[in-house]
């Protein structure tokens, strides 16, 4: 089978692409050809089809009125993605197409292409963005779901993503494609990562019988034990949403345990910062790591590991958690207020 993968990033931006380039990996040495359709980047791998990624768009820190009208423009609906796609399929000639992180960069305008093309399409949920404009269905760290029956204007109301303009943007793209009604008429089936995430979305008035439930998969290890001196690992993207600085505040009150932090995002700086005021030489930032070096993180040889994992805001579904279960180790997590997602084999961190 020939199957087509659409994600925005073609290297490993965050757990999304890490999830996604395990999967290619997987379904290649099971016979199976796949190919990436995403934006050019030279953090990526080089592959075949390389020349009809979609030019490398960076939607932060642009300047000049024109530039944003027209890169606002692009997220919403792209005609240039279409038409990179259409060429792309014409050389590959897909037998299903499997979409993950597809917004802004490569825009929802790619569905229609897909649907134009006759190739079925399984849309595979990692956030909720379809519920959400700002993703995370959370709002200056609470939950929220103002946008509920495509109310989409609360995003703009109530700030919960920066930038008036950017807001505006996400916004519009919302209503854009519900009017238009690119969900309904160009997915075949959605993938949902857990019960939760289907359930959640059921629950925002989705029809059930077009959603699946693929749980995320994890290679287990052999177990090792933590030697007592273990630290405390966080494995994950840098951004505010994680809430890392909360567990760099909790480390000043046991400065004799030590904490890595692997990841990378736009919250590095600051949390580099946050831990030179507070004077902690039990904190060291790793950067981002490879599967391997994440694997050897979690699982530790018997010289070296983690005691437990930290994770906060997310669901039983998040990749971070499936590996820090199947390596034995604990898992600590802090929730957001109002988000009440079960949990097991854990403990809460009551940190805000």
């Amino acid at each position: 089978m020939r199957v087509l993968f659409c994600n925005k990033y073609n290297f490993r931006f965050s757990g999304t692409e890490v999830y996604l380039f395990e999967l290619m990996e997987m379904m290649r040495a099971r016979g199976h050809e796949v190919a990436l359709f995403s934006m050019a980047d030279p953090r990526g791998e080089p592959t075949e089809f390389d020349r009809h990624f979609v030019p490398h768009i960076k939607f932060k820190d642009q300047k000049g009125l024109l530039t944003k009208a027209r890169n606002a423009a692009h997220a919403i609906y792209s005609t240039a993605a279409r038409q990179r796609l259409r060429d792309m399929v014409r050389e590959f000639r897909p037998d299903v197409a499997h979409i993950r992180n597809i917004y802004h960069h490569l825009s929802p305008s790619i569905l229609w292409e897909l649907k134009q093309q006759n190739i079925p399409v399984l849309y595979h949920l990692n956030d909720f963005k379809l519920l959400c404009p700002s993703y995370n269905l959370v709002s200056h760290g609470r939950s929220c779901e103002s946008c509920k029956g495509g109310k989409f204007w609360h995003s703009i109301r109530t700030k919960c993503y920066p930038g008036l303009g950017a807001r505006a943007t996400l916004a519009a793209e919302a209503y854009v494609h519900r009017w238009l009604g690119t969900y309904d008429k160009c997915v075949d089936l959605f993938l949902a990562p857990s019960k939760f995430v289907r359930d959640k979305f059921v629950e925002h008035g989705w029809d059930s019988i077009r959603f699946e439930v693929l749980p995320h998969f994890q290679e287990v290890l052999p177990l090792q034990p933590a030697p007592e001196d273990a630290p405390i690992l966080y494995v994950g993207r840098l951004s505010e949403e994680k809430g890392v600085d909360d567990l760099i505040r909790a480390m000043s009150q046991a400065r004799d345990v030590q904490l890595l932090i692997a990841g990378e995002g736009p919250q590095r700086k600051a949390l580099e910062q946050l831990v030179d005021e507070l004077n902690l030489a039990n904190v060291k930032f790793v950067g981002q790591v490879s599967a391997k070096e994440r694997d050897a993180l979690i699982t530790p040889m018997p010289h070296y590991g983690p005691a437990f994992a930290c994770l906060r805001d997310t669901r039983q579904d998040d990749p971070g958690i499936i590996r820090t279960w199947a390596s034995g180790r604990r898992l600590g997590y802090w929730l957001t207020p109002g988000v009440g997602t079960p949990w097991r084999d854990g403990f809460a961190l009551s940190l805000r």
